[in-house]
C-alpha cells in the first residue's frame, strides 16, 4: 500500500560530484499541524534516514530544532520548513536513488517514506553555493561564547553548568542520548551569566542509571538567536566522601532550623542535667543521647529503603502525612510532659530500670529515648546542606543511602558527641538552685505546646470534633496530675482543668470546623501543571510555594517573608500569579513537581516567568532580597522585534 505523503512535502537540490562526495540539501516542508525529528526525538518519533540503493554513507548537518511539550511528553523536531546539508560519500557520478524515511505527528504519528531519484549530470543550480552557505548557518556551530563550567554526576542525576558572556534568554538544551541511555528534558536554573541544567538519566526501560557512566555527551544548547554544539566530558567530579561531608554539615545544622521547636524542651531538659551528674553521668547520657539519634535516622533508612523498593517516591518529611505516626508523636509528648513535670517514671521495655526524661536521672536508656524522639520530631522541614544529601541518597545504591542516613545522625548528634568528650562543660551552668524549678516550668510549658500543635495537625484528618475532645481530656488529666503534686496550687489548677475541658467540648460542639487558612494576605490559587503552563502562555511571573501543615520552616518562611509588606506589595501585582501546594497529605502531582526539580522535601519556593522559563529555586529559608530580585529577573525579557532593529 503506498503511503500517504501528504503530511510533508520533500525537494533534493544537489552540487557537483567532486572527490568521491556529493553535497546535497534536503528541504521537509510539515503539512500544518504536522512535525517531524531531529536526530534524538525525545519521547516519541524517530529520525529521519536515507536507504541508497547503491553503498553510500550520509553525514547529516542537523539545523537547531524546537522542543515540543503534549500530555506529559517532550519530543524535538520541526514544525515547519527545514533544510538539511547532507554530505553523501559515493563513487556514483551520474544517479543517487533511494529512499527518504520521516516519522511524522501531528495526533497521530505515521512513517512516510520518500523516493529519492537524483540526476547528478544535470549539474548543480547556479544558486547552490549561496544555498549552502545559508543552510550550513543554520546548523550550530561547535565553537562558540558558551562554554561549561561545571559538570556533577550524583547518582541518576546529570547537572551541567554553562557560562555565557551574554545575558540568557529563552534557553534550551538538547542532549544526544548516548548508547542505552536517556536523558529527560533539562530543568534549568539561571542566576546572572551562568545557567545550571539538571537531566534525569534512565536506561532503555526507563530506570535510574547512574549518570558517571555517560560516556562524552553531545550537548546542542540554544540561547535566543543562538546556538551552540558542545561536547560535555561526564566524570564523577562529586565523590561519596563529598556528600558523607554534606551530610555531616546538614545534620549539624538541623539542629539549628525551626524545625527543632517542638523539641526544644528535650534538648533543654538533657542541658539542666549537667547541673545535677558527675563526669561518668554526663559522658554516659550524652553518649547514649547521640546513640538515639543515629539509631532514629537509621530506622528512616529502613523505611525509606522499602518504599523505594516498593517503586514510591519518598521526601523528607514523608512520616508527618500519615496521621497515625502523629498520633504516636502527640501521645510520646504528652507523656513527656508528665516526665519534665516529675509526675511519673516511664520504665523501658526487657524490665530495664532506666528513668525516662526525668531530672537528675542517669539512665542511659532514657537519654537514648529522648535522643531517637527528638530526631524524629524535628526531621518534617529540610536545612541547608541536608537535601543534598538527602537528594542523592534516594536515587543511589543501598549501601550509599545506609551511609549517608548514618551521617546525617552524626552529624545532628555531634553537639551530644562534643559535650561528651568534654563533660566538664557542666562546671559552666550555675549550681542547682531554685532557676532548676523555674527552668523545669518552661520545660514542661515547651513539651506541651509542642503536644497540643500536633493535635492540631490532626484535625484534618479525624475532624475537629474528635480532635479537640480527646485534646481537652489529655490536657485536663495533665493539670489534674499537677494540682495534686502542687497543693499549693490546687485550687487555681483545678479551675484551669475546668476551663479546659469547658472550652474544648464548647468549641467542639458549637463552632464551625475549620475551613483552613483564609485570612492570607496572598491570593494563592491550588497548584497545577495546567496552572502553571497557563501563567507561562500569558507571559505572566509565577512564584510556586509547595507547604504543609506539619513544616514548621514554612510557617517561618510566612511569617518573616511572604507577609511582609513589601512582599506582600509584590505578589500582589496582575503580572504574577501564585500557586501553591499542600503537600499534608500524599500527593502524586506534588511529588512529581518535587521530583522534577531535584527537591527531597519542603518548603519548596521557585519563580517562573518569561525570562525564567524553567524556573529557579529559592532556598529553603527565603529571604526578601533574594526573592524579590528573583521576581524582577523573571520579567527582563526584550522583545524580539527590538532586538533584531538593534542588531
Amino acid at each position: 500500500m503506498k503511503p500517504d505523503q501528504s503530511h510533508a512535502q520533500v525537494h533534493v537540490y544537489h552540487d557537483a560530484p567532486a572527490e568521491g562526495k556529493v553535497r546535497l540539501l534536503l528541504e521537509v516542508t510539515p503539512a500544518e499541524g504536522w512535525k517531524t525529528y531531529w536526530r534524538s526525538p525525545g519521547d516519541g518519533g524517530f529520525r529521519p534516514a536515507i536507504a541508497w540503493e547503491t553503498q553510500a554513507k550520509t553525514q547529516w548537518h542537523w539545523p537547531r530544532p524546537v522542543r515540543f511539550e503534549s500530555a506529559g511528553f517532550s519530543s524535538v523536531g520541526y514544525d515547519r520548513r527545514v533544510i538539511f546539508p547532507l554530505e553523501v560519500t559515493t563513487g556514483e557520478l551520474r544517479r543517487l536513488r533511494g529512499k527518504l524515511t520521516l516519522s511524522l505527528c501531528s495526533n497521530l504519528c505515521v512513517v512516510n517514506t520518500f523516493p529519492l531519484d537524483i540526476s547528478l549530470s544535470s549539474g548543480p543550480s547556479s544558486h547552490f553555493a549561496d544555498a549552502w552557505k545559508r543552510a550550513m548557518g543554520a546548523v550550530p556551530p561547535e565553537s562558540g561564547t558558551i562554554a561549561v563550567n561545571a559538570v556533577t554526576a550524583q547518582a541518576e542525576r546529570l547537572t551541567v553548568q554553562l557560562i555565557s558572556p551574554e545575558s540568557w534568554s529563552r534557553p534550551d538544551l538538547f542532549p544526544d542520548n548516548p548508547p542505552g541511555a536517556s536523558l529527560s528534558p533539562p530543568q534549568i536554573a539561571i542566576q546572572g551569566n551562568t545557567l545550571t541544567a539538571r537531566f534525569r538519566v534512565s536506561d532503555e526501560q526507563g530506570d535510574p542509571l547512574a549518570a558517571s557512566r555517560l560516556q562524552p555527551l553531545s550537548l546542542l544548547v540554544s540561547n535566543g538567536a543562538q546556538s551552540q554544539q558542545l561536547t560535555v566530558d561526564i566524570s564523577p567530579s562529586t565523590t561519596l566522601w563529598q556528600i558523607v561531608a554534606v551530610a555531616l554539615m546538614g545534620g549539624l545544622i538541623l539542629n539549628l532550623m525551626p524545625c527543632v521547636l517542638p523539641v526544644l524542651g528535650i534538648k533543654l531538659a538533657s542541658l539542666m542535667t549537667l547541673a545535677e551528674s558527675s563526669r561518668r553521668q554526663t559522658r554516659l547520657r550524652f553518649l547514649a543521647t547521640a546513640a538515639g539519634i543515629i539509631f532514629s535516622f537509621l530506622v528512616l533508612a529502613v523505611i525509606v529503603t522499602g518504599l523505594r523498593l516498593s517503586g514510591a517516591w519518598i521526601g523528607w518529611g514523608f512520616q508527618f502525612q500519615n496521621p497515625w505516626f502523629i498520633a504516636a508523636m502527640v501521645l510520646v509528648t504528652w507523656i513527656f510532659c508528665f516526665s519534665l513535670a516529675g509526675l511519673m517514671e516511664i520504665r523501658l521495655p526487657s524490665g530495664l530500670s532506666t528513668r525516662l526524661a526525668t531530672t537528675g536521672g542517669s539512665g542511659a536508656g532514657g537519654s537514648f529515648l529522648e535522643g531517637a524522639f527528638a530526631t524524629l520530631l524535628a526531621t518534617p522541614c529540610t536545612a541547608p546542606f541536608l537535601g543534598t544529601a538527602v537528594t542523592y541518597a534516594l536515587a543511589a545504591p543501598g549501601y550509599q543511602l545506609w551511609l549517608i542516613f548514618f551521617m546525617l545522625g552524626v552529624g545532628m548528634s555531634l553537639p551530644w558527641l562534643a559535650i561528651s568528650l568534654v563533660p566538664g562543660v557542666a562546671r559552666w551552668l550555675p549550681k542547682p538552685g531554685p532557676w532548676m524549678g523555674k527552668l523545669r516550668l518552661v520545660l514542661v510549658l515547651l513539651m506541651l505546646g509542642s503536644c497540643i500543635w500536633l493535635m492540631s495537625l490532626l484535625i484534618k484528618a479525624w475532624g475537629a470534633r474528635y480532635v479537640l475532645i480527646v485534646g481537652g481530656l489529655m490536657v485536663a488529666f495533665f493539670l489534674f496530675r499537677c494540682a495534686q503534686a502542687m497543693p499549693k496550687h490546687k485550687e487555681n489548677l483545678r479551675s484551669l482543668v475546668f476551663g479546659v475541658l469547658f472550652g474544648a467540648g464548647l468549641y467542639a460542639f458549637l463552632a464551625p470546623h475549620p475551613q483552613g487558612r483564609d485570612n492570607s494576605p496572598l491570593n494563592w490559587q491550588p497548584l497545577s501543571e495546567a496552572a502553571l503552563s497557563e501563567a507561562l502562555a500569558a507571559r505572566k511571573r509565577v512564584l510556586v510555594d509547595i507547604t504543609a501543615d506539619w513544616c514548621l520552616n514554612c510557617r517561618v518562611n510566612e511569617v518573616l517573608v511572604l507577609h511582609r509588606p513589601e512582599v506582600v506589595a509584590a505578589l500582589n501585582r496582575d503580572d504574577v500569579v501564585l500557586l501553591q501546594g499542600n503537600w499534608s497529605q500524599p500527593s502524586a502531582e506534588i511529588e512529581q513537581f518535587l521530583s522534577r526539580y531535584g527537591a527531597s522535601g519542603i518548603p519548596f519556593n521557585a519563580i517562573f516567568g518569561p525570562s525564567l522559563p524553567q524556573g529557579h529555586v529559592l532556598p529553603s529559608l527565603l529571604s526578601k532580597e533574594a526573592l524579590l530580585t528573583t521576581l524582577t529577573k523573571a520579567n527582563m525579557v526584550t522583545s524580539p522585534d527590538i532586538t533584531e532593529e538593534k542588531q
